[in-house]
């Protein structure tokens, strides 16, 4: 996720009518959902599942803008928050298939900046550290909270000028003991949104051009994710769907208003749920959709190996009510929830998300389980 976990801010309240267009009307997960949103207070909804290359299920609730009474429909279109992290790592992953790097690479040979750990200054950070949020990179948040938490637009800082500024010693925002941790690269697991913003931006110094143009270039066009992009500027945001709190004190929801932030690449896609479904689709089949060859199966299997045993990068593992286990990878911002996944024995996969924020775990679980086993 970008900065909260499922339990880390409070609790929105509000009762509404909802709207259902399904592709097969299911009235379980109909009422199921609507209960889910009216008592966990979700202003919009939309998900989509799909199983053997193809989507076979896909459901919109809700409003996307509540205040001109824009109901959640198939053009609808939302930030995703930390889940944008694996479309990120797909981007990078092509490069690797195309022999640019190894994952063992120190990723100095690839910067115009040095970017070591203060405390272990002689050990390299890796591709694969990266990927496996072991680089030893921490989110300083003090620093990055104000970009998080302020919606005024894109960002305005270039994504290369904030990592260097963030990471590189005499950097204006360089901080050894805030921006670093104290553990060796590779000793242990720190969720690191700045490290996936690195990702980012060694796809650019790699690809040789901007992070956005490389996976419109190379992601959107060839996967038909038409309307998918990473800054506002590139969207129709009158099918955006405005991210929102609730108020308990004035008992409605409350607009937040749009924004972005400079390590975007670790948060800011927005898409819409057929969209991603087409990402899924292609990742789940060995990186082929119809009849393009978009990621190497080495890519895919090296990321999410179909032998799960054998380790893997930016997604992670979670077991289903029946004990099926599907990889996985979910995004919370304020306003914001979203969550994809699939199994990689079946390649059953599913998606949803939400321009609301809510903090139940055992709610959250409830609609992984509901929409994984339920649609058809």
């Amino acid at each position: 996720m970008k900065k909260y976990s499922y339990l880390s801010i409070s609790f929105f309240t509000l009762i509404f009518g909802l709207n259902t267009i399904c592709r097969a009307q299911n009235s379980k997960i109909d009422s199921t959902v609507k209960a889910i949103m009216t008592e966990n207070h979700i202003a919009g909804l939309s998900a989509a599942v799909i199983d053997s290359g193809k989507i076979i299920w896909t459901g919109y609730y809700g409003y996307q803008n509540i205040e001109q009474q824009q109901k959640v429909n198939a053009q609808t279109t939302f930030v995703i928050a930390s889940t944008s992290k694996t479309v990120t790592a797909a981007a990078l992953m092509q490069l690797y298939s195309k022999g640019k790097f190894k994952m063992d690479d120190d990723i100095n040979k690839y910067l115009p900046f040095k970017v070591k750990n203060p405390n272990y200054p002689n050990l390299p950070v890796t591709f694969a550290q990266l990927l496996r949020h072991r680089s030893a990179i921490q989110d300083n948040i003090d620093y990055l909270g104000p970009f998080w938490l302020v919606k005024k637009g894109d960002p305005t800082i270039p994504l290369g000028t904030f990592l260097k500024d963030y990471l590189a010693i005499g950097g204006k925002n360089y901080n050894a003991d805030k921006n670093f941790f104290k553990e060796k690269p590779d000793s242990a697991f720190h969720y690191s949104n700045i490290g996936i913003s690195l990702v980012g931006y060694l796809v650019e110094r790699i690809s040789g051009m901007p992070f956005e143009q490389y996976c419109k270039q190379n992601i959107f066009t060839p996967l038909e994710m038409n309307t998918a992009a990473w800054h506002l500027k590139d969207l129709d945001t009158t099918k955006l769907a405005m991210p929102y709190n609730y108020s308990d004190s004035l008992k409605k929801f409350v607009p937040l208003g749009f924004g972005g932030f400079p390590d975007y690449p670790a948060g800011t896609l927005h898409t819409t749920p057929t969209q991603l479904a087409n990402f899924l689709i292609s990742w789940t089949q060995n990186g082929k959709f119809k009849d393009k060859q978009v990621f190497e199966r080495n890519a895919v299997q090296l990321l999410t190996p179909d032998e799960t045993s054998l380790g893997y990068y930016t997604w992670f593992l979670r077991g289903t009510e029946k004990g099926e286990l599907i990889y996985n990878h979910t995004g919370g911002d304020e306003g914001v929830l979203s969550f994809i996944a699939f199994n990689p024995k079946t390649k059953k996969g599913i998606l949803f998300m939400m321009n609301s924020f809510f903090e139940s775990r055992e709610v959250f679980i409830k609609l992984v389980n509901l929409f994984y086993y339920n649609t058809h």
